[in-house]
């Protein structure tokens, strides 16, 4: 589901559900074969931090050097920069590695670069905006370059050079599952087979208090049937709906089990 959220022009910091005082300018980006893409941007924009997202496996990844060209620049410019490891062309793991540190920078004032790193990468940092807009100041933006290289990579020159134009991106939500959602979930990923009986979860589900029943009065004991219409009501029909669960009867068992769609909003959702 896309929400259309008011533009914030010019990327300015806006008053809302934080503080603006202290509030840093922190720049996340993926690496490609770019560095201009990255530094320009976070020079203009007067950075006080950059995350660089790189592939986490250096042995494999061509762009390093640029990471390392990237760094040094912007500590040359007094700008703080920290580095996080994401498998470059797996979109959950990219997405994992920016909540990560969106939530890291939740107080401060978040701006992704969009059109460095990767087509994946960049898809990625999109979605961290709109699925996150509601845990952080975050805008995206896409950095127009002065002109696009042809040369090989082993000539070690970067894709593209020089800044052009930064563009801020429209504002969008997409909507994310609940956080007793996500524990659901990883109760059933624990499980063998990532398959859990119906009962076991609800039992489960209560324990972990992720659903309630309420009491009419305090000398009221509820039943088990109302145990079951909570774990229905609030656990399984909102999963269902998401296709991260199915559920199937086996004999005289209902067993609920982990989609793949599951699996994967696990692998960047999980709270960790």
């Amino acid at each position: 589901m896309l929400t259309n959220i008011t533009n914030i022009s010019n990327m300015t910091p806006f008053s809302g559900h934080i503080s603006l005082i202290n509030t840093l300018r922190v720049h996340i980006a993926p690496v490609g074969f770019e560095v201009d893409r990255i530094v320009l941007p976070a020079l203009n924009k007067k950075a006080d931090k950059v995350w660089l997202v790189t592939h986490d496996n250096p042995h494999e990844d061509k762009g390093y050097t640029f990471a390392d060209i990237i760094e040094k620049k912007l500590k040359a410019a007094h700008i703080e920069c920290a580095r996080s490891l994401a498998n470059r062309i797996d979109l959950f793991d990219i997405l994992r590695a920016l909540r990560s540190i969106i939530l890291q920078e939740k107080e401060n004032y978040i701006l992704v670069n969009v059109s460095s790193g990767s087509k994946i990468q960049a898809i990625a940092s999109m979605m961290a905006c709109m699925m996150f807009k509601e845990q952080a100041m975050i805008k995206p933006y896409y950095v127009v370059p002065e002109k696009y290289n042809t040369t090989l990579l082993q000539d070690k020159k970067q894709e593209t050079e020089g800044l052009k134009d930064i563009i801020t991106l429209p504002d969008y939500k997409i909507e994310i599952p609940n956080e007793r959602l996500i524990m659901c979930l990883d109760i059933i990923s624990q499980q063998a087979d990532h398959k859990i009986g119906k009962r076991q979860l609800k039992d489960l589900a209560l324990k972990n208090n992720i659903i309630y029943v309420t009491k009419k009065s305090d000398n009221e004991e509820y039943t088990e049937q109302a145990e079951y219409m909570a774990l229905n009501k609030n656990m399984i029909e909102p999963l269902m709906a998401w296709n991260f669960i199915t559920v199937e009867k086996i004999g005289p068992r209902h067993v609920v089990s982990l989609t793949n769609e599951g699996h994967n909003a696990l692998k960047f959702l999980k709270v960790r």
